[in-house]
């Protein structure tokens, strides 16, 4: 019992009461205020460093919090330079599904980064939602067949106990699909490194399952300099021909440059040839186009380095031109 008499207990605990229920609407305020503000000036913080949190119970912190989440939440719909997770099937013209994530997890990739077909099926759906993309003729899945892709090569360095007449197919470790022999002449074979399934139409039908933000430490940054064709995109597997000029973003100081040298740089786009960076940059680029593309040290050399010229945990800036896709 209150020294004071029942009473005046309960008349000073309604006053008190009364207090707190006017005091909460300015704590709240001031709550939102610290939020918004942490988030003007700093972008990307860390609730925890917010030295003031509000008056009131211990749960402020966690409206607090839930608040802050709200304002950074996902986009409503997917927009570049977000991660997204998508189920898929791929029907052919006759009804035959040639690829499918059925039974498998969600195909991930950064939307702004792949320069394909997944990019415009997901842009501007919203999580749960679908859509049916019409890959016809005029621009199939896999491209179109090209001569070039057709290529000579030693019977003597195909794969142990491989078939060498025409219409045999054949493993390459590099590529995710069969490979045909169009003929042997000799000791040469030519095989055939369009797809199977080159030129032919389909529809994709995709289902945007999740959307995710992306850390700066995952995004690849392309600035164009020169525009290419806006045609001609490589393709997991193709070879390409560029030149460079590679440099370090603290410093500015160059580490290589093809330009320097007798030939352009060949390397096999999507298989791990190069660094994540490329991989994912170029893919995004036209022949004839030139870029700059900014990698931060996790798509570059990491923790490892390289070498004498590329510290570990470096970010690197490279200037770079499509010559040709092959």
């Amino acid at each position: 019992p209150s020294p004071l008499g029942e009473k005046a207990s309960l008349t000073i605990f309604g006053v008190v009461s009364e207090a707190m229920a006017l005091c909460r609407p300015i704590s709240v305020a001031l709550t939102c205020f610290a939020v918004c503000l942490q988030l003007r000036f700093w972008p990307s913080p860390r609730l925890s460093s917010l030295s003031f949190v509000g008056f009131g119970s211990s749960s402020t912190a966690a409206r607090t919090q839930r608040l802050h989440r709200a304002l950074r939440a996902s986009p409503e719909t997917a927009v570049e330079g977000w991660g997204a997770r998508i189920e898929y099937t791929g029907t052919l013209e006759n009804g035959t599904v040639f690829a499918t994530t059925d039974g498998q997890e969600p195909l991930e990739f950064v939307i702004g980064e792949e320069g394909s077909w997944v990019e415009e099926a997901v842009l501007g759906l919203a999580v749960g939602e679908s859509r049916d993309l019409l890959l016809g003729a005029d621009r199939p899945i896999y491209g179109t067949w090209q001569q070039n892709k057709v290529r000579e090569v030693p019977v003597k360095t195909l794969p142990k106990g491989a078939e060498t007449k025409a219409g045999d197919l054949l493993r390459d470790a590099d590529v995710e699909y069969a490979l045909k022999v169009v003929a042997v002449d000799g000791e040469n074979a030519s095989i055939d490194y369009n797809h199977p399934l080159v030129g032919r139409a389909c529809t994709m039908s995709v289902r945007l399952v999740g959307l995710d933000e992306l850390a700066e430490a995952e995004r690849v940054v392309i600035e164009r300099v020169s525009p290419g064709d806006g045609k001609s995109f490589p393709k997991r597997g193709d070879t390409l021909s560029m030149h460079y000029t590679g440099s370090l973003a603290s410093s500015g100081v160059v580490f290589d440059d093809s330009r320097g040298k007798a030939e352009p740089f060949k390397f096999r786009i999507g298989i791990g040839q190069v660094i994540q960076g490329w991989d994912k940059g170029v893919m995004k680029m036209s022949i004839g186009e030139r870029a700059i593309l900014k990698i931060p040290a996790s798509l570059g050399y990491g923790s490892r380095g390289a070498g004498r010229d590329i510290p570990p945990n470096a970010d690197l800036i490279f200037d770079v031109e499509l010559l040709a896709i092959s």
